[in-house]
């Protein structure tokens, strides 16, 4: 309870400062009020096409996030374990760490149409935060921990499920809220560039385009909730995930 009031005050916090801004500046364009937020973001809410941007965002970004995330777990474990493979996808994925993100989704535009550009760009940058996390985990497992496997001489099976699975479910827990995040904030960014006919980012650059702040304000606070959902969503489903004991 004393966390959940901790979390309400910040928001309220947020709240005020954003209505004190709003009133010394005193320009809806350029700062709108939390009110006028609040009626944009339930016109949008209640527009014809709502379910639809949300949907076919939503899709982009799964299909994304799906994708890296089987690339980076399969193309990390084999990595992990195969030094000429880590070695051959080591400047791969230096490259695409450090390519910038509109970089990204201007080579994603130019080479494919604007329903699947925002894909690649999902794909491009959640891979190699994956890739890393699964190939840090299997390379960096304790030593002493498998000198104790080969002592009570553990099959494969068992090394994999007791030790190398927590060590790689354990990274993962931990970067992949971050890539599903980082994924839906870069696709949005890539369909504010490209315009699909059902996106979060065409609405925001529709609102962008017509100066309605409150309406960029509102998208905003739904990609935000979608971002979170997906998040929450992630977490949950690696808990339930456990490994089956064998023998």
């Amino acid at each position: 309870m004393k966390n959940k009031k901790l979390s309400i005050a910040s928001v309220v916090v947020v709240l005020i400062t954003w209505q004190i801004l709003a009133s010394i500046v005193d320009n809806p364009i350029k700062f709108p009020t939390p009110i006028a937020t609040y009626f944009a973001f339930v016109e949008i809410v209640g527009g014809q096409y709502f379910i639809k941007e949300i949907f076919y965002t939503l899709k982009r970004t799964s299909i994304g996030f799906i994708i890296s995330f089987m690339m980076g777990v399969s193309l990390g474990t084999v990595a992990g374990f195969c030094n000429p493979i880590y070695y051959f996808m080591h400047p791969i994925v230096s490259i695409q760490r450090s390519m910038p993100t509109m970089g990204v989704i201007l080579l994603a535009l130019i080479w494919l149409n604007r329903e699947i550009a925002p894909i690649l760009v999902g794909i491009l940058i959640a891979f190699p935060i994956i890739y890393s996390a699964v190939v840090n985990a299997v390379r960096n497992i304790d030593k002493q921990l498998l000198e104790m496997t080969q002592i009570y001489q553990f099959t494969k099976r068992k090394k994999l499920c007791h030790l190398y699975y927590p060590s790689v479910k354990s990274s993962l827990m931990a970067v992949t809220s971050t890539a599903i995040g980082l994924n839906i904030k870069v696709g949005i960014a890539a369909e504010v560039l490209s315009q699909p006919r059902f996106a979060i980012g065409t609405g925001l650059q529709m609102e962008k385009v017509a100066l309605n702040t409150a309406g960029v304000l509102a998208w905003s606070v739904i990609a935000i909730i979608l971002s979170a959902t997906c998040e929450w969503l992630i977490s949950q489903l690696f808990r339930l995930s456990v490994p089956k004991n064998t023998d």
